[in-house]
């Protein structure tokens, strides 16, 4: 029996159905014209991934509609499948990051940031993350702040854009920390974990906020965080790893394990969307089988489009190889500032990102390949993307040129690789 009136041209303009009516249209439109866009533009965002079609079928149903509380005070009931789902989610994360514990309650890595801040960090504590200008998340101060006025910045070094040991060693004898939080959001190298674990000793609290390379660990490319010294192993899920906007918390401890459960509830996360936990069951899983040449191919592809953007004589960052992870830093300085060199990208549907490089310690573009790989793209199509980016950049043709061959190029790739089937359930 229908319950929702159709729209038709003699219902009463001013109607409060026909309102609501235009508003989904609206909205259903936007939606469907947006999906349609990013299928026509190639996503250099390392921020930004592509679910799987599975993945994408976990995040429907039923799920969405419910809890999963295991609570004295609270009863629902009706969930005779849901623990089961966040087990496997938790068993997976923990085989894929060799972990002992994991916790995929978080929702998102923001909501991981202040969870663990506020699990490890003891009122008045020495607290050590990365500055802004360094690669740092901006939410690591906000939360800190709120728990100790002992907050320290980590030295880094400008030409590499990593941790300056030395002067590390300096600060650490001078105010011990209690927790060292590397909070990267710009990463070209792996973190010398180890050597700061060498540093610091076995007591303060080392934790890796992996949301940016969490693609990279889960194939076993980058580095190995729990297994060089970090504590806690955090962030987001859906960057470098193709999962859903999710966060996820693990280590190899069961005590800091403990403090971590009780403090995401309660005051962090009660419903922790469920839907989200199964996609992201369903992207570990996948990880498992194909993770290792996923990330191969997203670092390979990193490296082939700075080479070619650097062949072409835009100034890339760092020397060669100029990145080890899924990112590419582009000062644009000599050929337009960093927020018109975007809109030009964006004019011709490359999708790029404005953000503070490390080694300039002001705005450029940060690149990513997790979404050109993730749509099977290789080293070829990387250095006609740097190509296409030149072009673009340097007026060399029309925009409108280099937009029709973005637009050839993106109709070429449009089926999530490195994923299970989509008909695997069928």
């Amino acid at each position: 029996m229908r319950t929702t009136p159709e729209l038709t041209s003699t219902t009463h303009p001013h109607d409060p159905v026909h309102e609501a009516q235009r508003a989904v249209q609206r909205i259903l439109g936007a939606n469907q014209r947006h999906s349609a866009y990013r299928d026509a533009c190639l996503g250099l965002v390392p921020t930004e991934n592509r679910l799987s079609p599975l993945a994408q079928r976990a995040m429907t149903g039923d799920l969405s509609h419910r809890y999963l509380f295991q609570n004295p005070q609270w009863r629902y009931v009706g969930g005779k499948h849901l623990a089961e789902i966040e087990s496997e989610a938790q068993r997976l994360a923990c085989d894929v990051f060799g972990a002992q514990h994991a916790n995929v309650r978080p929702l998102s890595g923001e909501n991981c940031t202040n969870i663990v801040i506020h699990a490890m960090l003891p009122k008045g504590g020495a607290f050590y993350h990365l500055a802004m200008e360094d690669g740092g998340h901006f939410a690591a101060a906000s939360v800190a702040d709120r728990l100790t006025d002992d907050r320290h910045l980590l030295p880094c070094d400008p030409t590499s854009g990593g941790l300056d040991l030395e002067a590390c060693a300096i600060a650490f004898a001078a105010a011990p920390p209690d927790v060292i939080y590397l909070d990267a959001s710009m990463m070209l190298r792996a973190h010398p974990i180890r050597e700061l674990r060498a540093l610091v000793g076995p007591e303060p609290i080392i934790v890796y906020d992996a949301s940016q390379v969490f693609g990279l660990l889960a194939g076993g490319t980058f580095q190995d965080p729990l297994e060089e010294g970090a504590d806690i192993l955090s962030g987001s899920t859906h960057k470098s790893l193709p999962g859903p906007q999710k966060g996820m918390i693990l280590t190899r401890r069961a005590d800091l394990m403990e403090r971590i459960d009780a403090t995401i509830f309660p005051g962090h996360v009660s419903n922790f969307h469920l839907h989200h936990v199964a996609a992201l069951a369903v992207t570990l899983a996948e990880s498992q089988a194909f993770g290792r040449a996923y990330a191969e191919a997203t670092i390979a592809n990193a490296r082939a489009l700075a080479a070619g953007l650097a062949q072409r004589g835009l100034s890339v960052q760092t020397e060669a190889p100029h990145t080890d992870s899924h990112q590419v830093w582009l000062d644009v300085t000599d050929v337009a500032t960093p927020d018109e060199a975007v809109e030009r990208l964006h004019d011709a549907n490359l999708i790029a990102n404005v953000n503070l490089l490390p080694t300039l310690r002001a705005k450029g573009l940060r690149l990513g390949t997790p979404e050109v790989t993730r749509l099977g793209m290789g080293v070829e199509e990387m250095d006609a993307i740097a190509g296409l980016m030149h072009d673009a950049l340097a007026h060399t043709r029309p925009i409108g040129e280099v937009q029709a061959d973005v637009l050839t190029l993106a109709e070429r790739f449009r089926e999530v690789h490195y994923a299970f089937p989509a008909d695997l359930l069928a």
